[in-house]
C-alpha cells in the first residue's frame, strides 16, 4: 500500500527542517501509525536515521555509530563512553543543517535515564549544527518527556507531533470502496495504516479477519498486548478494563466490579487509556464533565472495540480451533458493532459543521429519565428512559439538532421521525428552542421524504 495522507505533518516537518535554525522535533503515537515511514520521507541523503532497540547503552551507541558511518564513512569506529561525546563528535562531522533521528527514543532512556538531561544541555548550548528528531511509540513516556514541567526537555521542542490514526475519508480515497463498505471495514481496521496494509493482501473482509485476527498465529491476534507493553510493564489492568468495556460495562463502578478491583485501583490505568485515546469519556449533552455523575466510558478505537467485543472473550475457543463458529457469530453481530462506529461518525460529521443551513457546536449523545405526567397531576407518576444518538446546539443558541442513527435495512422515514419527535417533546433541553430533526441512515428510506436525511456518502463527505 502506498503512503496515505499525513500531508499536514509532512508540511510541518519540511518547514521546520528548512529553517536556518537548528530544530528539536518530537514525534510520538501508538505503534503501527507510520511514524518511522513519515520521518524517512522527509530525510535527505545527509541525514542519519537510527532506530533504537532494547540493548545495553554500549551496544546502543555502537549501533548509532554504525548508522552514522553509513552516511559519513569518515566518522570512525571509536568506542564512546558517553552519549554526549558521541553526539558532539557527530556535531563536528556532519554537514550544517543535517538531521539526526533517534527513533524509539524511550528504549534509550530506559537504559540511560540521564540522556534527556544530556540533550537538554546540547540544545540549550545553541552549538548544534544539526536538527534533532526524537520519536517513540510509548505515548505515556514521550508525553512525560515533553509535557512534564519537571523533565529536562520540557519546553525545548520546536515541533511536537502527536500522530493520530488516519481518517476514514483518506481510506475511501485509497480503496475506492463505496461508503457503506468503507464504514464496515473501518469499523475493524480503524485508521491504522499497518492494519490496512495487511488487509490489502486478502480478497475479502471475512478472509482477512480469519487469518489476521481469529487465527492464534495471526499477526493481529495479540495486537492489544503488544500495544499495552509499550506503555506499562504490567498490562493486566489495561486488558481487564478494555475487556469489561467490550462486554458493555460502561460505568466506572461496573468496570471495577467486573475486574474485581476497587475504583481507586483502576483510576490510573483508566486515565492512561483515556489519555492514549483508546477509550473516551461520554457525558450527556448539556452536562459538564466535571460536575455530572453520569459519565460513561467507551472504547474509542475501532480495532480495539472489535477486538475486545469479539476476540478477547473467545480466545480459548479460538485456541481450540473453533474459528468458523466464532467467525459466523461475528458476521451475524457485525451490523450492531458497525452501528456504534456509524453513530460516532455521525456525531463528528455534525460537530462544528454547517448542516441544514445552521452552524452547530459539539454533537453528543443524550440519555436520561424524563418525567411522565397524567392529566390533572402536577407531579410525575413515573419516569421514562430516553436516549438520542446525536444532539447538538446551534452556535447562536437558537436551535437544537436531534438525530437518530440507524445501521440496518431500509425503513420508513416518517415512522422513525414520528418516534423521534415524540421523544424530543418530553426532554428538558428542547424547551423554547427551534428543533431540527435528522435521520442518519445506512439505506435510503422506503418512501421518499423531505426531512433531513443523511446517508453514508453525505456523512463521509462532511467529516473533517
Amino acid at each position: 500500500m502506498k503512503f496515505v495522507d499525513r500531508v499536514n505533518e509532512q508540511e510541518r516537518l519540511h518547514k521546520a527542517l528548512d529553517s536556518d535554525k537548528q530544530r528539536f522535533i518530537v514525534i510520538y503515537g501508538r505503534r503501527r501509525l507510520g511514524k518511522s515511514t513519515l520521518i524517512k520521507r522527509i530525510l535527505s541523503e545527509h541525514d542519519v536515521y537510527y532506530e533504537a532497540e532494547k540493548n545495553e547503552p554500549a551496544v546502543q551507541m555502537t549501533l548509532l555509530v554504525n548508522a552514522i558511518n553509513a552516511v559519513y564513512p569518515y566518522f570512525g569506529g571509536a568506542r564512546y563512553e558517553s552519549w554526549e561525546s558521541l553526539l558532539m563528535n557527530f556535531n563536528r562531522t556532519c554537514i550544517n543543517n543535517s538531521t539526526l533521528v533517534l527513533d524509539e527514543f524511550p528504549y534509550l532512556v530506559q537504559k540511560t535515564p540521564s540522556l534527556p538531561s544530556t540533550l537538554q544541555r546540547l540544545i540549550d548550548s545553541k552549538s548544534l549544527k544539526y536538527n534533532l528528531i526524537i520519536c517513540g511509540s510509548s505515548q505515556r513516556m514521550m508525553q512525560k518527556i515533553v509535557l512534564d514541567s519537571s523533565e529536562p526537555l520540557y519546553g525545548r521542542a520546536d515541533e511536537k507531533i502527536n500522530l493520530s490514526p488516519i481518517g476514514i475519508k483518506c481510506w475511501q480515497e485509497e480503496t475506492h470502496w463505496d461508503s457503506k463498505h468503507i464504514i464496515e471495514e473501518y469499523s475493524v481496521w480503524g485508521g491504522v495504516p499497518r492494519y490496512w496494509a495487511l488487509r490489502e493482501d486478502y480478497d475479502s473482509f471475512a478472509s482477512a479477519m480469519e487469518h489476521l485476527i481469529l487465527d492464534e498465529h495471526g499477526l493481529l491476534f495479540d495486537e492489544p498486548s503488544s500495544l499495552f507493553m509499550d506503555e506499562a510493564s504490567e498490562i493486566a489492568p489495561y486488558s481487564s478494563i478494555m475487556t469489561a468495556l467490550g462486554n458493555g460495562n460502561n460505568r466506572f463502578s461496573k468496570v471495577a466490579d467486573t475486574v474485581g478491583k476497587k475504583t481507586t485501583e483502576l483510576s490510573v490505568p483508566l486515565n492512561n487509556l483515556t489519555e492514549m485515546r483508546y477509550i473516551r469519556k461520554e457525558v450527556p449533552f448539556g452536562e459538564a464533565e466535571e460536575k455530572t455523575k453520569r459519565t460513561l466510558y467507551f472504547i474509542d478505537d475501532p480495532f480495539m472495540s472489535f477486538y475486545f467485543r469479539f476476540i478477547a472473550p473467545n480466545r480459548s475457543l479460538l485456541a481450540l480451533g473453533r474459528t468458523e463458529r466464532i467467525k459466523d457469530t461475528i458476521l451475524k453481530q457485525m451490523p450492531e458493532h458497525v452501528s456504534h462506529i456509524w453513530e460516532r461518525l455521525c456525531q463528528i460529521a455534525v460537530s462544528g459543521n454547517n448542516l441544514i443551513g445552521t452552524d452547530w457546536g459539539l454533537a453528543k449523545r443524550w440519555w436520561g429519565k424524563v418525567p411522565i405526567f397524567t392529566e390533572g397531576r402536577k407531579t410525575p407518576t413515573s419516569f421514562e428512559d430516553i436516549e438520542f444518538a446525536v444532539v447538538a446546539e446551534s452556535i447562536d443558541k437558537k436551535s437544537i439538532l436531534i438525530g437518530e442513527c440507524k445501521w440496518n435495512q431500509a425503513d420508513y422515514a416518517d415512522r422513525l421521525l414520528e418516534k423521534l419527535k415524540v421523544k424530543a417533546e418530553k426532554t428538558p433541553f428542547t424547551k423554547g428552542k427551534n428543533i431540527v430533526y435528522a435521520l442518519f441512515l445506512k439505506e435510503k428510506p422506503l418512501v421518499e421524504s423531505t426531512e433531513n436525511i443523511f446517508l453514508p456518502d453525505a456523512i463521509i463527505r462532511n467529516l473533517p
